[in-house]
């Protein structure tokens, strides 16, 4: 697939280190904003993004930019301007996720709902079958953001947050965010290679954040779903092989205590 823009997002604060990141995996730097960073790709370089980012929080590839004054405008560039039938199956399942700052919209629900519709319009015109869609992010997702007149739609080849690394079993109250912690890591200047001392553990996230940089694990390791499983075209020979390459490149052990 051609190169498209990437919008990988963030909490606030975090881009430093989010910018860091990405330029040590090869991605070019194009604009920075409060809570995420631009970059450019492919859907394939979406894979690599998801599986070693620490910080990002979610992985947005672009599939257009359009002008919407209101709903029935959405609607119609929806279901007119993007064949989603080459990335949504007519038996799968989908669902969209929306930042909306719309004067003629006073509940973002009704914006993801005209979304939902016309994405599946569309392949039920071009397919003869309309695909499942519903609020769970477990499937292919759509990410919405829509700001006075001016929409982009991205697919979400992440799904579920990356902060999901799959390894918190049974949380504890309001854990720290894992790509938080490993922010927070980072900004410390810690490598891994002295020991690291987390006086204050609540639920290990800090701890085990930084087993994880000191092992050199890429962070997504552990999660078996990511949005972009779940396009047309999924490139599960290419995934398997990043998958072992990170394992080849990951440590058996911390060359510190943690």
């Amino acid at each position: 697939m051609e190169k498209r823009k990437i919008l990988v997002t963030c909490a606030k604060g975090i881009p430093p280190f989010l910018k860091q990141e990405l330029l040590g995996l090869g991605f070019p730097v194009l604009s920075e904003t409060v809570a995420g960073i631009e970059t450019e790709g492919t859907i394939e370089d979406t894979m690599r993004l998801n599986l070693n980012l620490r910080t990002g929080h979610r992985v947005l590839f672009l599939l257009m930019e359009f002008i919407a004054a209101d709903a029935d405008a959405l609607y119609r560039a929806v279901s007119e301007k993007i064949p989603w039938e080459d990335y949504i199956d007519e038996n799968g399942y989908f669902s969209v996720a929306s930042s909306v700052d719309n004067p003629t919209i006073r509940d973002s629900r009704y914006a993801n709902v005209k979304c939902k519709d016309a994405i599946a319009d569309r392949i039920r015109k071009m397919r003869g079958q309309r695909p499942d869609s519903g609020s769970a992010q477990d499937g292919a997702v759509i990410n919405l953001y829509w700001k006075e007149d001016r929409c982009s739609l991205y697919l979400d080849t992440s799904g579920e947050p990356l902060s999901r690394r799959n390894y918190r079993k049974i949380p504890l109250t309001a854990p720290m965010q894992e790509t938080l912690a490993a922010a927070v890591i980072m900004a410390t200047g810690w490598k891994g290679e002295d020991n690291f001392i987390n006086p204050m553990c609540g639920s290990g996230t800090l701890a085990i954040e930084a087993a994880l940089i000191a092992r050199n694990r890429a962070p997504g390791l552990l999660r078996g779903n990511y949005g972009f499983m779940h396009i047309k075209g999924f490139n599960g020979p290419l995934w398997k092989e990043l998958i072992a390459e990170a394992k080849k490149r990951s440590r058996e052990t911390p060359g510190c205590r943690i």
